[in-house]
């Protein structure tokens, strides 16, 4: 028996295999919403971070409102008591412990004055300007008929400790001598 082999018709396609095949088919493009839920959780992380973040600056914020306040009436007092050396001496005082009782204990801070009370603003600020600089005058100053000491430089070393001071542990009365 004779094989027969197939005679070519015409037809492209019979002879020809890859006639046959398809055009490649692409798949449906993916859609960019609803997104996955990746993220989404990714998204309600970075708004929790953020509120966060806002509350965090708003409460440091508020916290730090007497350090504004006092920095504004310490202004107020070298403007008004600039040829006044005693006068701004009292006010800066007075100011001074009024800031430190808005930040620390009363019966920590309350008693203190003199030395101790100059100690106690250089240990807070981590400083040695109110015991062994111009600070000095904040000790017997007020009570003297005649003062000398450089306001400006009182004015400057009081804006710092309003702005920089901090809580330090065993500062008490006893501590600071």
């Amino acid at each position: 028996m004779a094989s027969q082999i197939p005679t070519p018709s015409g037809d492209p396609t019979q002879t020809d295999p890859l006639a046959q095949l398809r055009d490649i088919q692409f798949p449906a493009p993916i859609d960019s919403w609803p997104p996955a839920i990746g993220w989404w959780l990714l998204g309600a992380l970075a708004f929790i971070g953020i509120v966060y973040g806002i509350y965090t600056v708003y409460r440091l914020w508020q916290k730090n409102a007497y350090r504004r306040e006092a920095l504004i009436e310490l202004e107020h007092l070298r403007s008004q008591f600039s040829a006044d050396k005693t006068g701004y001496l009292i006010g800066c005082n007075q100011l001074l412990k009024r800031v430190a009782l808005t930040h620390f204990a009363r019966n920590e801070v309350a008693p203190l004055s003199g030395e101790n009370w100059v100690s106690f603003l250089d240990k807070t600020a981590d400083t040695k300007e109110f015991s062994m600089g111009e600070g000095q005058a904040l000790i017997h100053g007020q009570y003297a008929s005649e003062i000398s000491y450089n306001l400006e430089l009182l004015h400057d070393i009081s804006k710092h400790w309003i702005a920089k001071h901090r809580a330090v542990q065993h500062v008490s009365g006893a501590d600071a001598v």
